[in-house]
C-alpha cells in the first residue's frame, strides 16, 4: 500500500509539472501549434490519477483528404506535442474509426494512437504495457514507411518518430521529456 501511495504521489508531482509548464518538452512547445483554434487541456488526463478536463473537446471537423486541412489530425499532433496522450488518442481515433481497413491513413493513425497510448502507459509507470502497445504501433508505422519511398506520410517523417518512441520505451522513464512531432511541409 505504501509503495502504491508513493507512486501516486510521484505521478501527481509529474502532473503538477505539466500544470505549471515546467516539463521542458511542454514548455518549449507553447508556440508550436498546428490547429491553433483547438483547445489543449490545462492538465493531461491520466486514467486513475486525475479527472478529465470537462471543458476539453477534441476537434473532429473538418475532415479532409489533405492533412494540412484535417483539423482532427492536426489537433492530435498538437495534443501529442503537449504530452496530452489520452486526448491525442481521442482526436485521432475519431478519424481512424471511419477509414477502410486497407487505407494507409488508417494504418498511420493506428500507429500514432498506439504511440500515444504507449507514452501514456510510461507516464503511468506501466512499462510492460507501454512496450506491448508500442510493438504493435511500431509494426504499423514500419509497414507504412516501407510503402513510401520518402518515408514521410501526412507530414510526419516516420523513421525519426519510431526511433524517438523506441528510445523512450526502452528507457522506461516516467519523467521523459515530451517528444514532439514536427510536420514536414507545414506552411
Amino acid at each position: 500500500m505504501e509503495n502504491s501511495q508513493a507512486r501516486h504521489s510521484e505521478e501527481l508531482s509529474i502532473l503538477e509539472s505539466h500544470r505549471n509548464g515546467t516539463d521542458s518538452g511542454r514548455k518549449s512547445l507553447q508556440n508550436l501549434r498546428y490547429a491553433t483554434g483547438a483547445s489543449i487541456p490545462a492538465v493531461p488526463y491520466w486514467p486513475g490519477v486525475n479527472a478529465r478536463d470537462p471543458d476539453f473537446q477534441a476537434a473532429t471537423a473538418p475532415v479532409s483528404d489533405q492533412w494540412r486541412q484535417d483539423l482532427g489530425y492536426l489537433h492530435g499532433i498538437d495534443l501529442f506535442n503537449h504530452g496530452c496522450y489520452w486526448e491525442a488518442h481521442e482526436a485521432w481515433e475519431h478519424r481512424w474509426l471511419h477509414l477502410p481497413e486497407d487505407q494507409p491513413l488508417r494504418t498511420h493513425l493506428q500507429g500514432l494512437i498506439q504511440a500515444s497510448a504507449s507514452l501514456l502507459k510510461l507516464r503511468l509507470s506501466q512499462p510492460a504495457p507501454a512496450r506491448t502497445i508500442w510493438e504493435r504501433g511500431r509494426a504499423r508505422l514500419i509497414t507504412l514507411a516501407d510503402q513510401i519511398p520518402e518515408k514521410i506520410y501526412w507530414g510526419i517523417e516516420i523513421p525519426p518518430l519510431i526511433e524517438t518512441i523506441d528510445g523512450l520505451v526502452a528507457a522506461e522513464d516516467q519523467q521523459f521529456v515530451t517528444p514532439r512531432i514536427v510536420l514536414i511541409g507545414w506552411p
